[in-house]
């Protein structure tokens, strides 16, 4: 193949050879002309829609750091609202569900109340462990929005449907 190649080039510069002047002159100028296209076209315009797509990311990304930046503020405040509100990062609806267990009550319904609330609802529990578990929930920093308390016919125990917000 190599040999191949060799005799292209060798007839190639033969027949370059055998041109006149002018001639000569016209094929070397446009010789110069495709490799200023190639070069042009074939390096320089890819490297300069390379390197503005480049800044455009760029800019793109230092918008992005910038608002966050801005808002870092109010991203530490939210993340440190819900670690202080369970003590370590759980939701209320999570706290109130695991505490109640640890107080040997069973809420029989917990349900959201917007962002920021849950309603619990207890049947035929022991007053003492309830008002144990509330005093508890207190300390934790959650308070008590609405109670609806009725005894029941055990003495001792009662039905509740507290709402609780943190």
């Amino acid at each position: 193949m190599a040999l191949k190649d060799q005799s292209i080039v060798r007839n190639l510069s033969s027949r370059y050879q055998s041109l006149d002047k002018r001639e000569r002159l016209a094929v070397l100028a446009l010789g110069t002309f495709f490799a200023g296209l190639i070069l042009v076209y074939g390096i320089w315009m890819p490297a300069m829609d390379y390197q503005q797509q480049s800044l455009a990311e760029r800019d793109r990304q230092l918008s992005l750091l910038q608002y966050m930046r801005a808002s870092e503020q109010q991203a530490r405040a939210a993340s440190g609202s819900n670690r202080s509100a369970g003590g370590s990062g759980q939701s209320l609806l999570t706290q109130v569900s695991r505490s109640a267990q640890q107080f040997n009550i069973k809420p029989n319904r917990l349900q959201p109340e917007g962002d920021d609330a849950v309603s619990v609802w207890f049947d035929g529990v022991s007053f003492n462990d309830l008002a144990a578990w509330l005093q508890q929930q207190s300390r934790q920093g959650v308070v008590v929005r609405q109670i609806s308390v009725d005894r029941e016919e055990v003495t001792g125990t009662v039905n509740a449907r507290i709402i609780l917000r943190q």
